[in-house]
């Protein structure tokens, strides 16, 4: 190999690391080429949590190797479609805003198992806790009060209050009959006279809305069992009331 070649092959490699070099130092330190933008940006994450965990990951439409709870890394700025869902589940789905250097949390998905209303045909008192029963049978449906913040209902619309807080959550044509929290107050069950619904209180894009049951008769009460997996609810038909239970999970 004579000396033109070795000094070519080292001018090569000294010129090779000098274009390489800043590129890895700019990936390594969460940087990517935006192709829409044509310029630089460094990225953002999405950290996604459900209930219940173990869920698939969908980002515009395509499905993840993760699963929840997980952290979404490398995305650059802009609005992502983020999907969650597992076999014999219903699906949660909202677009969110990443930025640069952030993290966009998406920790209250739930989702909710794809289950029919089972009739128990035991009284209530045998079936449900002390605190489940004091929910199911309270005077005041509408009102419903937890870590410091209160669900209320006029029948028509659904609101939370706290501490200088008034959050309007949904508004309905039919009159709602009965509510609660659920998912650590994330989420909110109520009752029509016929139907049962969950509403997310993330406001971001839209609530999440999932039907839990419906062609009910005349729903009168709900409670959320101490685990959060079950809901209880009563109807009453030809003067005969009947206790429910609801797999969420």
């Amino acid at each position: 190999m004579t000396y033109r070649t070795r000094l070519g092959i080292l001018v090569g490699a000294v010129v090779f690391f000098l274009i390489l070099a800043p590129i890895v130092l700019l990936y390594t330190a969460g940087y990517r080429y935006n192709s829409k933008k044509q310029h630089i940006e460094k990225v953002g994450i999405i950290f996604v949590r459900s209930r219940p965990s173990g869920a698939d990951i969908y980002l515009n439409g395509k499905l993840r190797t993760e699963t929840t709870p997980a952290r979404l890394r490398n995305l650059l700025p802009g609005n992502y479609t983020v999907g969650i869902t597992k076999k014999n589940y219903t699906l949660w789905e909202k677009t969110l805003p990443v930025e640069s250097e952030r993290t966009t949390f998406a920790e209250g998905a739930a989702i909710f198992k794809n289950s029919e209303p089972e009739k128990i045909d035991a009284p209530a008192e045998r079936v449900l806790s002390s605190s489940e029963l004091k929910t199911i049978e309270r005077e005041d449906q509408k009102n419903f009060f937890s870590n410091d913040e209160t669900a209320k209902t006029d029948g028509f619309e659904v609101w939370v209050e706290g501490k200088d807080k008034h959050e309007t959550i949904t508004r309905l044509s039919g009159e709602i009959r009965s509510l609660v929290f659920y998912n650590n107050n994330g989420w909110i069950i109520y009752a029509t006279d016929d139907t049962i619904n969950a509403v997310e209180r993330d406001g971001r894009d839209k609530r999440n809305n999932v039907v839990l049951a419906s062609g009910l008769d005349d729903v009168s009460g709900l409670a959320v069992s101490s685990d959060e997996s079950i809901i209880y609810f009563t109807t009453t038909k030809d003067g005969v009331t009947t206790l429910w239970k609801r797999q969420l999970r």
